[in-house]
C-alpha cells in the first residue's frame, strides 16, 4: 500500500513553496470569514431595522406620534415619540444575547449626549424629554449601566420590549 509520506518524499518541495501554499490557504480562510461577516452584518442591520419597526409600533399603540430616523446617520436616536408635552428620544438595540457584547456606561453616555444635542438643536427645552434605551433583554446591559440608569431614571432609562423574531 502506498503511503502519502512516500509520495511526498519523491516530490521536491522547498520551504518557500510550503510557505506560499500556507499563505494561500490562510488568505482563502480570511476571505471566507470576511464574506461571512459581511453577510452577517447585513443580517444584523435587517434585524435591527425590524426591531425598530416593532418598537415604533409599540409606541404607536400607546398613542404616540413617531418620527422614525434609524440608520447610520440617525444621530444616535432611532425613534422620536411625541405625545402631549412629552418627547421620547429612543435608541433601539436588538443585539444577540448569546454573544459577550454588553451595552456599557459609555454607550449610554453617548446616547444621552446625542439626546442633549437634539434637544438644543431643535429648541425643545420646554418639553418633557425622556431618553429611552430600548432592548429585548436585560442581559444586554452591563452591571454599571444598570446603576447609571437607576441613578438618572427620570431623564434616561431603559425599557425592555421583548422581540422573538
Amino acid at each position: 500500500m502506498i503511503q502519502i509520506e512516500d509520495i511526498l518524499k519523491n516530490i521536491p518541495i522547498s520551504n518557500e513553496m510550503i510557505a506560499l501554499v500556507l499563505f494561500a490557504l490562510i488568505l482563502s480562510l480570511i476571505f471566507k470569514q470576511l464574506k461571512k461577516s459581511r453577510m452577517s452584518q447585513d443580517e444584523k442591520n435587517k434585524k435591527g431595522a425590524k426591531y425598530e419597526i416593532y418598537v415604533s409600533n409599540h409606541y404607536k399603540n400607546k398613542d404616540y406620534t413617531l418620527d422614525e430616523r434609524g440608520g447610520f446617520d440617525d444621530g444616535g436616536i432611532d425613534l422620536i415619540a411625541y405625545k402631549n408635552n412629552q418627547v421620547l428620544l429612543i435608541q433601539c438595540k436588538n443585539w444577540n444575547t448569546e454573544n459577550s457584547f454588553k451595552i456599557t456606561e459609555k454607550d449610554i453616555r453617548e446616547f444621552y449626549g446625542a439626546c442633549h444635542f437634539y434637544v438644543d438643536e431643535n429648541n425643545i427645552q420646554d418639553k418633557e424629554i425622556i431618553c429611552i434605551y430600548v432592548i429585548p433583554d436585560k442581559t444586554l446591559l452591563a452591571n454599571n449601566t444598570i446603576k447609571l440608569f437607576k441613578k438618572h431614571y427620570l431623564k434616561c432609562r431603559y425599557e425592555i420590549i421583548n422581540y422573538n423574531k
